[in-house]
């Protein structure tokens, strides 16, 4: 009934499997089922085959991985999930899985309406306790059902407030309570996480709360993303400003420069210049003596 050595896409589906409230309902279609096949096989046969192997007289046989009993999965309710003497009643019955309400798995509403985090850790632990004792009695879970709406009056059932979608629902109860399988409404959405896996996941940073979406991790790495898109933007908008600025002050100190050589060459052909003598008085002063 467990395939934790199979990957999602090996494990084999039984042709039927039988699910109830009712937990007298499956011993019924049990005993009718292995009267059936009685009828065409004889119990000799089948031990001597090594399919079934036998017991000493007086203790009861494990039927549950009979070739020719389908799997009886028991459907509980939420206060039956929730009741002391639940597992009692689990233990006298030849189950290989049990399909319990969502909501023995998940925090109370008023504990989330409340965001108790306190309370919503304690109820996840409880959860995990909860689908292990179930494993340890070689008993799969299959919980339902998972719903694409969000939970709200319209929808009851829906996607509970502390996830933001249902698919971040379903990785809450693949990766962190280990479930077997699950009832959703949206057959396609549930293969595609299942076949994700959970290395991405995290139980540490995956602690939803009321008012956040989405996983914590997924929301640091595009934090991240925009901090070095931002980062880079304004490393590029000062370089560009420091450039300009920098060019400018160049470009004045160079016209500076050369005002001054031009004037200073002005002024010195100026005074490389030798004064005109005036040989009219001169002439003058020739005549007069």
């Amino acid at each position: 009934t467990l395939c934790d050595d199979l990957r999602f896409d090996e494990y084999r589906v039984p042709p039927l499997v039988i699910q109830s409230f009712e937990g007298d309902v499956l011993e019924y279609l049990r005993a009718k089922f292995k009267e059936r096949w009685m009828d065409f096989v004889e119990e000799d046969a089948i031990l001597a085959s090594g399919v079934v192997e036998s017991v000493d007289e007086g203790v009861n046989n494990d039927e549950v991985d009979h070739p020719w009993i389908p799997p009886l999965v028991l459907l509980v309710g939420y206060d039956y999930c929730q009741s002391t003497e639940f597992w009692f009643e689990v233990a006298k019955l030849p189950l290989a899985g049990l399909g319990p309400d969502k909501r023995c798995l998940l925090p109370t509403t008023e504990e989330i309406a409340l965001n108790n985090t306190s309370a919503i850790a304690r109820a996840k632990r409880e959860a995990r306790e909860w689908v292990g004792k179930a494993h340890s009695e070689r008993i799969a879970v299959h919980p339902w059902t998972v719903r694409l709406e969000i939970e709200s009056e319209r929808h009851v059932g829906g996607v509970p407030p502390i996830f933001s979608s249902a698919e971040d629902e379903l990785r809450y109860y693949f990766c962190e309570l280990h479930v077997d399988g699950i009832f959703s409404e949206n057959v396609a959405l549930a293969q595609m996480v299942g076949a994700e896996g959970c290395d991405v996941y995290s139980t540490e940073k995956k602690d939803p709360k009321v008012g956040k979406s989405g996983p914590l991790c997924i929301q640091e790495e595009k934090n991240l993303w925009f901090l070095g898109l931002s980062m880079l933007a304004v490393g590029g908008f000062v370089g560009s400003v420091l450039t300009c600025t920098i060019s400018t002050m160049l470009q004045k100190r160079g016209m500076c420069g050369a005002n001054s050589v031009q004037h200073a060459q002005v002024q010195r052909s100026d005074s490389d210049q030798l004064p005109e003598i005036d040989t009219a008085l001169e002439d003058e002063e020739n005549e007069m003596i």
